[in-house]
């Protein structure tokens, strides 16, 4: 008789939870004012310019852009970088050295202002293909650096960001 109690207690209790709410799905009859094919060509273009930044020795793009429109928000792109080449331990190469540690910190913190006026560049790129974006919305553009693990990583930064609403970012 104890073990029906026990499960007829536990089944009022789950019966008795309020309901969940249901997520908003974005009608697909309706048209957004970003499309994919315009995100899509826009990632394209962003991977084309972030691979030259850098003449003889480029940032190396370690992963392609996203973008993605949030209908009310606006567009956010992201990005996944390394300043310079860095060197990889592998069982065929010596250790890395401490020297070639801080030289490879030095070059990345060298790298470092080209890189952010890279992403401001980029935001400009954006928001001039993204004609269709409504002006109060933003547009995010998110670089990520990425790091070995045996990098010195004082003074640099995780994310290089620019952040502002389409018509307040044309405007400067």
């Amino acid at each position: 008789m104890k073990p029906a109690a026990v499960l007829l207690l536990a089944a009022a209790a789950v019966w008795a939870q309020a309901p969940v709410q249901a997520a908003s799905w974005v009608n697909p009859s309706e048209k957004p004012a970003v499309s994919l094919m315009t995100t899509a060509e826009l990632e394209k273009e962003l991977d084309k310019k972030i691979s030259t930044v850098g003449g003889n020795q480029p940032v190396m793009l370690l992963g392609n852009a996203r973008a993605l429109y949030v209908e009310g928000f606006g567009v956010v792109v992201t990005q996944e970088i390394s300043l310079v080449q860095t060197p990889y331990p592998s069982p065929f190469r010596p250790p890395i050295t401490p020297q070639e540690t801080a030289q490879t910190h030095q070059r990345k913190l060298d790298r470092l202002p080209l890189a952010r006026q890279t992403v401001r560049d980029l935001w400009m790129l954006a928001a001039m293909k993204l004609t269709s974006l409504p002006e109060n919305e933003q547009i995010v553009m998110a670089e990520r650096l990425l790091y070995q693990s045996w990098e010195d990583t004082k003074g640099l930064p995780g994310v290089i960001l620019v952040r502002a609403t389409r018509k307040d970012g044309l405007a400067g």
